[in-house]
């Protein structure tokens, strides 16, 4: 945080400028051209939409938001204002792959849960227990053709609904949940075929995932999709409508190994012409989690000439840290 903009007594309140957040395209009424503030408290941080495409008002909504979030904190004004949050959807942990998406929460009054009696193709739990983020997310991904969403406190909660509504294909949860593995489903939920068990987690933007699981041995996947294909990965699994549960881990591997394959999609023409085979060798490096000092001694080449290649990648790049770099270099 700002450490001028700590104090909510102060007549001027100096908080980070306000900025656009090109994510927000079609999920939010005013599109790309909302303008966001950076609000932080107590080591928690969000992008807030300030509702406006003027920014001087733009300015003085940023400036009243943070002083009711010094006082009240993020209990309350999470409650109350959106936030743009990413979740990522981890299908495999060697590699580390993961699909993810930007989002907003919404204020309480306006959420709003599908009910209606579409063909369902895959039925999704989420367990998550911060009720604010649980609604945001059953909310948007009912919006995906063919899911039907219930949202659950707990596993014990889930347990405990009835069958009708306990009866899940997906169960998605919370990654900081390190309770639940699938041995310790409750016996209710392992009748006929198990749901598959995949974690989630909730960041505020995608540099944080990259961020939060640095040194993983057996490298990276991240990719960022639309709302729409975030549970692509499962598309394999799928026969006449329905989910088979056992194809769902090939599925996937399939999935991320086609990602790797000639004819799948890569970066444009013009940013992978311009990287050196020398400069994506580093960035596959730093995808694996690697430091500058191994990298260097994987590559042959002193950790000076690695900083040299790395300050080439962030101008191609158009990034600004190693996290950035890579987020940009997967996304492509």
């Amino acid at each position: 945080m700002n450490p001028e903009s700590e104090s909510p007594n102060r007549s001027n309140i100096r908080i980070l400028p306000p900025s656009r957040r090109r994510h927000a395209a079609g999920l939010r009424p005013l599109g790309a051209d909302e303008w966001f503030q950076w609000l932080e408290h107590e080591g928690e941080g969000w992008y807030v939409p300030l509702g406006t495409r003027d920014e001087v008002g733009a300015r003085r909504a940023a400036e009243t938001m943070y002083r009711q979030l010094a006082t009240q904190g993020w209990e309350k004004t999470g409650a109350r204002v959106s936030r743009e949050f990413t979740v990522a959807i981890f299908w495999l942990e060697a590699p580390l792959a993961c699909t993810y998406t930007s989002l907003f929460t919404l204020p309480t009054a306006s959420v709003s849960v599908g009910t209606g009696a579409r063909p369902q193709r895959l039925r999704l739990a989420v367990v998550e227990a911060d009720v604010v983020f649980r609604r945001a997310l059953v909310h948007w991904l009912e919006l995906i053709p063919g899911c039907s969403v219930s949202g659950y406190g707990s596993m014990a909660e889930l347990a405990d609904a009835p069958r009708r509504s306990a009866h899940v294909d997906v169960v998605f949860v919370d990654r900081d949940d390190t309770t639940v593995v699938p041995e310790t489903l409750p016996a209710r939920l392992k009748e006929g075929s198990a749901p598959l068990i995949y974690p989630f987690g909730l960041y505020s933007s995608s540099d944080h995932i990259f961020q939060s699981f640095s040194g993983v041995d057996a490298g990276y996947l991240l990719r960022r999709r639309p709302l729409g294909n975030l549970l692509e990965p499962l598309e394999g699994a799928f026969a006449s409508g329905k989910l088979l549960v056992d194809e769902a881990p090939r599925a996937i591997r399939r999935y991320c190994q086609s990602l790797f394959s000639p004819a799948a999609g890569q970066m444009d023409a013009s940013i992978r012409s311009a990287l050196t085979q020398r400069e994506r060798q580093i960035l596959t490096c730093l995808q694996r989690g690697l430091h500058d000092k191994e990298i260097a001694s994987e590559l042959g080449i002193s950790p000076l000439t690695v900083h040299t290649h790395l300050k080439h990648i962030f101008e191609k790049l158009g990034a600004h840290t190693r996290t950035e770099a890579v987020v940009k270099y997967l996304e492509k």
